[in-house]
């Protein structure tokens, strides 16, 4: 995978006018960075092989698809074992899991879950955290909102 210092401002810029909007069309990006069409679409098939590019994917409206709760669950484990893979592997195969994350600090994992109501999140908690053997403490933080940023967190 290549450094940032091996993206141009080109690469740059392509990466981020398609984290703003993922469905701009070749033509529009190459507009936009002073390309030509199929100089622009190889530089994107060469950050998509790289890894720069990792996917491009649809922003839900989760309360539209009956999904109204959100919510941010602290998981501490009794130790970190070969176990943790596992659980990490076995949460993220959840439909209600959004994203798992292996942090550092007194949590071990975060896990972002969309669920139908408190009664579909006492569910996913009591089925998949709380009978666990290698978990020792789960927190839960109910989301009332967000906001995700499209802009690069790099310096221009």
């Amino acid at each position: 995978m290549p450094s940032p210092a091996a993206l141009d401002r080109i690469d740059l810029a392509l990466t981020a006018l398609l984290l703003e909007d993922a469905r701009r069309t070749n033509k529009e990006l190459a507009a936009r960075v002073g390309l030509a069409a199929s100089s622009c679409h190889a530089r994107v098939q060469r950050l998509v092989a790289e890894g720069v590019i990792e996917g491009f994917h649809a922003a839900l409206d989760l309360r539209r698809l009956g999904l109204g709760l959100e919510a941010m669950i602290s998981v501490r484990l009794v130790q970190q074992t070969a176990k943790l893979d596992e659980l990490v592997a076995r949460l993220a195969n959840r439909a209600e899991v959004l994203q798992v994350y292996h942090v550092s600090g007194e949590e071990d994992l975060l896990v972002h879950v969309a669920v139908r109501d408190t009664d579909h999140l006492a569910r996913l908690l009591k089925e998949n955290l709380f009978a666990a053997d290698e978990v020792r403490h789960v927190q839960t933080s109910v989301i009332f909102s967000h906001r995700r940023s499209f802009a690069l967190p790099l310096e221009s």
